[in-house]
């Protein structure tokens, strides 16, 4: 039996015929970099049979195995199907066998975070401070905000998964990537890898820095009212300090489990009291004696600059291979994936609506300070202050879990003291950074703006479905997908042009008013 028939019965056709959740791995484009130089043939990266495709078993698409296959081999691939997926074994043999040719061991993620640690990580970050945009993002385009919404969350999941199977590109033989700026070298090669980490560094800090302002923000509101005459910069600087310790303590991803439970079930508390205090104290009962606010169908002229806020209320994609690398049971990942993004629509539609029917075109961003002022106002933002401050960790820690892997900050080659200091002052110096920036430009509504349209909306839709073309190749894709490809593209274009246009004619106006 020809070895591509044997490997097509053991594994089945991945693409379409199982239905288990599992992520398909199409083979490479003709012309894709081949398996990592220097892999013996003891230590190469078996990707798992949950993430194999079974043309990906033929080499580069074209010539099938053939009778080179070895029996061994063959046994090896039934006992994968067997036994499920090792992949933290495999993901380390791959990592350690490219590594090896350096002399040099690469870092590996242990693998031993379940589909509920997984799907709260990713809520975590998707889930938060943007919530708090959703009403404001419907006043600038009226009801038809609810499609651009669920629009959004289809967007995220798709490109979420290819994210994923880019890492993978090499197929079962090659070593699995790591993060954006190596899906975008081995797609674009060294110019790739530079523009991805500007996209992906601009949205992890400038995030980050959103954060800080609305943490700092939210204090300052809330203790001036008591007396407290402590600006509202120092709070920042403050809110900066906290968040710090665990950027310094953290090591991988799995280590912020707790926390990122802790954000999810902050941020759903919020969005709770939003919408329930939309619905019992709307504007026109809070001001029986003014006229009700405008509601609109459809606003053509806001949906660039409200799109790119509501990508930005979606947005996780840098964080995802972290957390993908960090699971025990990898092919559940699209199960994760859509899960998250089902999860937050549903959340954000009922944040959305109820806001934005309360307060109509008069609505604030963040929603907070449009409804009552009271003890649900105070409560929701000590609670988004604490998810805040739990959520910027987890998001800085996908950087810093970047550049340790690209400058091999390890223990095994720096020792454990050495490596705990270099990682402790370089992390440190990006946060003092991060809380400059912040200082700098304190007008949270434009900044996520700007910041949702430069770099959110790239690493959301663009950077995904560019470098998996350009990885797999246009014919792996039916014609169907390659429209809803290019609908993708074209809309994730409109988003970040004109939105960054938007937002930075808003800043200038914010900068000059505050004068």
């Amino acid at each position: 039996m020809p070895a591509a028939r044997f490997v097509r019965r053991m594994l089945g056709r991945g693409s379409g015929g199982a239905n288990d959740g599992s992520l398909d791995i199409p083979a490479p484009a003709a012309g894709a970099a081949p398996p990592a130089a220097g892999a013996a043939a003891s230590s190469v990266y078996e990707a798992p049979a949950d993430f194999t495709d079974a043309s990906s078993l033929d080499s580069g698409g074209k010539e099938p195995i053939g009778e080179a296959v070895a029996f061994g081999e063959k046994e090896a691939v039934r006992a994968a199907v067997s036994q499920g997926t090792a992949l933290e074994e495999e993901a380390q043999q791959g990592d350690q066998g490219a590594a090896e040719a350096d002399g040099v061991r690469s870092p590996v993620q242990p693998r031993n975070a379940g589909f509920l640690r997984s799907f709260s990580n990713v809520v975590c970050i998707i889930i938060g401070t943007g919530c708090l945009q959703i009403p404001y993002a419907f006043a600038k385009t009226g009801w038809i905000g609810i499609i651009i919404l669920f629009l959004s969350a289809f967007i995220g999941s798709y490109t979420g998964v290819l994210a994923i199977r880019c890492l993978y590109y090499q197929g079962p033989m090659g070593q699995r990537l790591h993060s954006f700026p190596q899906i975008g070298r081995a797609a674009f090669g060294r110019v790739g890898q530079y523009v991805t980490q500007f996209f992906n560094y601009t949205y992890t800090l400038g995030a980050t820095c959103l954060y800080i302002i609305l943490s700092g923000q939210f204090i300052y509101d809330m203790l001036s009212t008591l007396g407290v005459g402590v600006p509202q910069k120092v709070w920042m600087i403050i809110v900066t300090v906290v968040m710090w310790i665990p950027v310094a303590l953290l090591k991988e991803m799995s280590e912020a489990a707790i926390m990122a439970i802790f954000g999810l079930l902050a941020s759903i508390a919020v969005i709770l009291i939003c919408t329930v205090m939309s619905v019992v104290k709307p504007y026109t009962v809070m001001y029986p004696n003014s006229p009700a606010p405008d509601h609109h169908a459809a606003l053509g002229a806001g949906i660039p600059i409200a799109l790119s806020s509501i990508v930005f209320s979606f947005a996780g994609t840098v964080v995802y291979p972290h957390v993908e690398e960090s699971m025990r049971k990898p092919k559940q990942w699209p199960m994760v994936v859509y899960a998250a993004m089902g999860f937050c629509a549903v959340f954000y539609l009922m944040i959305g609506v109820s806001g934005y029917w309360a307060y109509g075109d008069l609505v604030v961003s963040p929603v907070l300070d449009s409804i009552p002022r009271g003890a649900p106002a105070t409560v929701g933002k000590i609670l988004i202050t604490v998810h805040v401050i739990i959520a910027s960790p987890i998001l800085l820690l996908s950087l810093f879990l970047d550049i340790e892997k690209q400058w091999r900050i390890t223990a095994e080659r720096l020792g454990k003291k050495r490596e705990f200091l270099v990682r402790l002052v370089y992390r440190t110096a990006i946060v003092a950074a991060v809380c400059g920036v912040s200082l700098a430009i304190p007008y949270f509504s434009d900044f996520l703006g700007l910041i949702s349209s430069i770099s959110c909306v790239t690493m959301y839709a663009m950077v995904p479905i560019i470098c998996y073309l350009k990885l797999f190749g246009h014919r792996i894709a039916p014609w169907y997908e390659k429209i809803w490809m290019v609908v993708v593209l074209a809309i994730s274009s409109v988003a970040c042009v004109w939105g960054s246009i938007d937002s930075i004619k808003n800043l200038i106006k914010d900068v000059q008013g505050s004068k």
